[in-house]
Formats: structure tokens, sequence, C-alpha cells
């Protein structure tokens, strides 16, 4: 039986973002800290490339491939939707121990976007690969709004959590920190 190496985190950031800052990049110093080996890939999400969204998933789904089981996937935004469609991109004989997404969603934000978000997941499938599923959101997003991630969560049979008053995690925005987070992760 092989052994199982140190935990895996793979940090999937949302729109316009940038995984070496805000909280994304306290999160990673956190976890390495703690003995984790630590993914967060760079993908230029701005209105000029969108139609990168293939390349991007084929990216995430290759670091997926690689990673071992007892890794655990985060992102934050429309990050989530590009792990949903990377995890469905797995073959049966990759898994993830945990995904956490965070004010996230799966249905189109506008209708010039619903082609990116077309069609629908497998949700089996994806539920299939993750071995723990779990949606964080604040009561106060107006960006992705509650709903949006109750639905999301509905649909992955997953655990929903609501961290209040956090708006939508930006970073960008002076969220330096997330501890509720790093301690849903140490805890579980």
């Amino acid at each position: 039986m092989a052994v199982e190496s140190r935990p895996h985190a793979i940090l999937v950031h949302g729109w316009n973002d940038d995984p070496t800052r805000g909280w994304l990049g306290w999160l990673s110093s956190e976890l390495a800290d703690r003995g984790y080996e630590v993914a967060a890939p760079h993908f230029l999400m701005n209105r000029t490339s969108a139609h990168r969204l293939d390349s991007w998933r084929d990216e995430l789904t290759s670091i997926l491939q690689s990673a071992p089981s007892n890794s655990i996937l985060i992102a934050h935004s429309l990050g989530c939707w590009l792990a949903l469609r990377s995890i469905e991109a797995l073959s049966e004989t990759n898994i993830v121990s945990r995904m956490i997404l965070i004010a996230g969603f799966y249905d189109a934000p506008q209708a010039e976007a619903e082609p990116y978000f077309s069609p629908e997941p497998s949700w089996t499938h994806i539920k299939s690969r993750v071995v723990h599923r779990t949606c964080l959101y604040s009561n106060d997003d107006s960006i992705v709004t509650p709903d949006r991630t109750r639905r999301l969560a509905y649909k992955l049979d997953a655990d929903l959590i609501c961290i209040p008053d956090h708006g939508h995690f930006l970073g960008s925005r002076g969220m330096e920190t997330f501890p509720e987070l790093l301690e849903l992760i140490l805890t579980a």
C-alpha cells in the first residue's frame, strides 16, 4: 500500500483576483507553514480573457490529476465554476478529499455569459470525485447572492455554512485574512 504524501491544497481565485494577495495569499502561507503543499495557479480572469475558460479548466484538471487523494480544493467565486468543470473532467481514478467553494454558483450571472455555463455540470460525476463538499457564503454578499450559493450546495449535497458580514470575501477590498476558513480546513 502506498504511503500518502503530505496534504495538498489547491487554491483557485475568482474574477480579476491574484492568488498571492489578500486572504488567498495569507491562506497559502498559513497552510504551507502547517506542512501543506500548496498550488495556487494564476488565471488572468477578466473581460478580455473570458474565452480562455477551456485552457484554464485543462490546467486545473492537470493539477488535480497529479494531486494525491488527500488533496483539498478551495475556490472562490468564478473560480468555483472553474473548479466544478475541472472536477467534472477528472477520470474515475482521480478523487479529491475535500472541496470548499466560497461564494460559489453554477448559473450564468448575465445572459451573455450563458455559453460558458452551459450545459449544467454532471452533478453525479462531481459528487463521485469529491469525498466531502462544503459551500460558504455571506449573508451580505451582493455579488453572488446567498440564494445562488444555497442552490449550488443543494446540487452538490454539500454542507452549507454562513460566514456573516464578509460580503463577497474580496481580498481586493481589504479582506487580508480568513481565520474561519483556516479553522474549517484544519479541524475537519
